[in-house]
C-alpha cells in the first residue's frame, strides 16, 4: 500500500516529470540540498511498491495509447471506405482507394540491392578501365 506521497510521486512520474521535480512536488523538500533530493528520488524509484506502482501506470499509459490509435486508425479507415464509394469525383475517390491500398500493404514498393564483393585491386582497376575508357 503506497502513501498519499508515494502515490503523488508515481502519478508525477507517470505523467514524465523528473524524478527530482516529482520529488519536490510531492514531499517538502525545501530545506533540502539538490543532490539530496536526486538521491531520495532515486531510492523512491527504487522503493518495491512505488516500482511496482510505475510499472502498472506505465503500463496503463502504453495500453491507452495504443487503443487511441487503434480507433484513430479504425476512423481513418471508416473515412476512407466512405469516400472510395461516395466521393463526388472520381480522383477523390482513386485517392481514397488508394490510400486504403497503401494502409493494409498493397502497394508498397520494393527495391533489391545486391552487394558485390569487391578487392581494392578490382576497383582500381575497374575506375582505371573507366577513365581510360573516357579518354583521361
Amino acid at each position: 500500500m503506497l502513501t498519499a506521497k508515494q502515490q503523488a510521486f508515481a502519478d508525477l512520474i507517470a505523467t514524465g516529470q523528473r524524478q527530482s521535480v516529482a520529488y519536490r512536488r510531492a514531499y517538502d523538500a525545501t530545506d533540502m540540498a539538490p543532490a539530496t533530493v536526486w538521491n531520495e528520488a532515486s531510492r523512491l524509484v527504487r522503493h518495491p511498491e512505488v516500482a511496482q506502482r510505475l510499472a502498472l501506470l506505465k503500463q496503463e499509459a502504453e495500453y491507452s495509447a495504443a487503443t487511441r490509435r487503434e480507433v484513430t486508425r479504425d476512423f481513418v479507415f471508416q473515412e476512407l471506405a466512405a469516400l472510395a464509394m461516395d466521393a463526388p469525383t472520381s480522383n477523390a475517390r482513386l485517392k481514397a482507394l488508394e490510400l486504403l491500398g497503401k494502409s493494409v500493404g498493397m502497394f508498397t514498393d520494393r527495391v533489391e540491392v545486391e552487394e558485390v564483393e569487391r578487392s581494392v585491386e578490382e576497383i582500381e582497376a575497374s575506375i582505371r578501365q573507366r577513365l581510360g575508357a573516357s579518354g583521361r
